[in-house]
């Protein structure tokens, strides 16, 4: 059986098949560019496009997955979190597509979809429990994860989510959008340490207001004595990135650690980031086991939508809820 995914939660539209665990396609139109100027999304801008690109983007799933639409058995769509016009162009998409095809819709999680994606195009056994992590622009959360059905947020962040601060971050520093693409690539270990900056962090909760505000006082501080050359950017940048970074895996390794599981699940955007992904890495000399998303997969996609909802149908087989409503943040 095929399961269809639909993701429309924020600037990316996107439509996916997959079979089992198997991507067949995986369509995604972003409006990034449109957003860039602004620094950030504009929700009207991210609505209008989901809009304009939402069916072509479905028939192109469906034609390049070479699959009858008679042979897809359930489709899955976001519904939460994300922004409330974005996901009401998915959520009202796949009601039409239900009743017109006769076939189940189920309503699926963002966050609990990016837990999905490293088990995209594998056949590795669900390492369950586990304890997950979802580091995006919006989000950063910690989950315990009994089953797919049986998830438990454990703990996020109080103000900016960690990927929000790499954005504003950048801005101040006059770099493009999203910002965590930008810092990444100019972060260097040998800068790492120049300069003290620190996360709050309490129990599995995390703040990272608090290292935004840092790094910009001392970017005006440094200004007002001469123009900040390159390297002193670099240094700045490369110690912001791994303070952020640091502090997101030593709550991740704490949370592991105090339940008592090695298995540890990552997604979201921020995932994509080398330095979060080498350290996540050094956690597998202590004990852990790491299940990361392969970089196709970290940003929003429908297919991991499609990858959990086939999951969830056949484990529960439930049914449409057509009194289902979008949930924005």
């Amino acid at each position: 059986m095929y399961a269809l995914g639909i993701e429309t939660s924020c600037d990316e539209t996107s439509c996916a098949v997959v079979r089992n665990r198997e991507v067949l396609t995986n369509f995604t139109v972003s409006s990034l560019r449109y957003h860039r100027k602004y620094g950030g999304i504009v929700p009207e801008i991210a609505t209008r496009n989901h809009l304009k690109f939402i069916d072509k983007v479905f028939l192109l799933a469906i034609r390049k997955a070479k699959v009858d639409l008679k042979d897809i058995k359930v489709i899955g769509v976001t519904y939460k979190p994300g922004l409330l016009g974005s996901l009401l162009v998915g959520v009202n998409f796949a009601k039409a597509l239900s009743l017109a095809l006769d076939k189940p819709f189920l309503g699926i999680n963002h966050l609990h979809a990016h837990l999905f994606s490293p088990f995209l195009n594998n056949q590795i056994p669900f390492p369950l429990p586990f304890v997950g992590l979802v580091a995006s622009g919006g989000h950063t959360e910690i989950f315990l994860v009994k089953d797919f059905s049986q998830i438990k947020l454990l703990g996020s962040t109080t103000d900016d989510a960690c990927g929000e601060v790499f954005d504003k971050v950048a801005r101040a520093f006059g770099l493009g959008y999203p910002g965590g693409v930008y810092i990444d690539k100019v972060y260097s270990p040998d800068f790492r340490e120049s300069f003290s900056f620190r996360c709050g962090r309490k129990g599995f909760n995390f703040s990272f207001s608090g290292v935004k505000t840092a790094v910009i006082y001392k970017k005006n501080e440094l200004e007002k004595k001469q123009k900040l050359d390159r390297e002193t950017k670099i240094k700045i940048l490369s110690s912001f990135q791994e303070s952020v970074v640091k502090t997101i895996v030593e709550g991740i390794e704490e949370a592991a650690t105090k339940l008592g599981i090695r298995n540890i699940v990552c997604g979201g955007g921020v995932v994509a980031n080398r330095r979060l992904r080498e350290l996540l890495r050094n956690l597998e000399k202590k004990g852990f086991k790491i299940f990361l998303p392969s970089l196709a997969y970290t940003t929003d996609n429908a297919a991991m939508v499609a990858g959990i909802a086939f999951y969830l149908y056949n484990r529960k087989r439930e049914t449409s809820n057509f009194k289902l409503e979008a949930e924005a943040n």
